[in-house]
């Protein structure tokens, strides 16, 4: 997510935590991240089919789903941190401890998709709430047990085992704009967004005309 808001800022699009603040700032509802829309060419709702637009024009020669594979990667790591996130919250550990799921996939030589981070993600605040019920740990060894499980559950999956265990959210659409304009706009992925490794551009199929 930093690197999103890093390069958005510097191409002027948008500032974040400005000074001073005002009623018509915006903020990230997980990070809580303050941020201002200060792109003179575009308003907020006009940015949108203009970009729509754009990667609709874009082509899919190979140079391009080398591209996309790596904007896959990426947002695989921002779906399946954000969704750890959100599970921390809802159990009312540090939301902060979300970087974890980066390490975690940045270890080793695991692929998994979207929807396999997230079952692992459940699975580690599972146990992490599972021992603050069980005995006083402390905020780091609870956090440790998270990561270990994290990791632990990854590569059991990564080897085959546990089956098929993945959590897909209700509603095949991604929720952010950058990830709809590249599984919908730019390619065509549907339900391989969340449910395949991206390890292959074969699911990298452009959009229907």
């Amino acid at each position: 997510m930093d690197e999103v808001l890093t390069v958005l800022e510097q191409q002027q699009i948008i500032a974040v935590a400005p000074e001073p603040s005002a009623r018509s700032d915006k903020i990230m509802p997980i990070e809580g991240i303050r941020w201002r829309w200060t792109w003179a060419a575009y308003t907020v709702d006009g940015a949108i089919p203009a970009v729509e637009d754009y990667l609709s024009s874009l082509p899919r020669d190979e140079q391009a789903l080398e591209l996309g594979l790596v904007l896959w990667q990426r947002l695989v790591r921002a779906e399946s941190q954000a969704f750890y996130a959100q599970q921390l919250l809802r159990c009312q550990f540090n939301a902060q401890w979300q970087i974890d799921m980066g390490f975690a996939q940045n270890r080793g030589s695991v692929v998994l998709s979207i929807a396999q981070w997230r079952y692992c993600a459940w699975a580690a605040v599972r146990k992490g709430a599972t021992m603050a019920c069980q005995k006083g740990a402390s905020q780091d060894e609870l956090r440790e047990a998270m990561y270990h499980e994290l990791t632990r559950r990854a590569a059991a999956l990564a080897a085959g085992r546990y089956g098929n265990c993945a959590f897909h959210p209700y509603t095949e659409q991604p929720p952010s704009a950058l990830a709809r304009g590249f599984a919908i706009q730019w390619f065509s992925l549907g339900g391989a967004y969340w449910g395949a490794p991206p390890n292959s551009a074969r699911h990298l199929q452009p959009p229907e005309a």
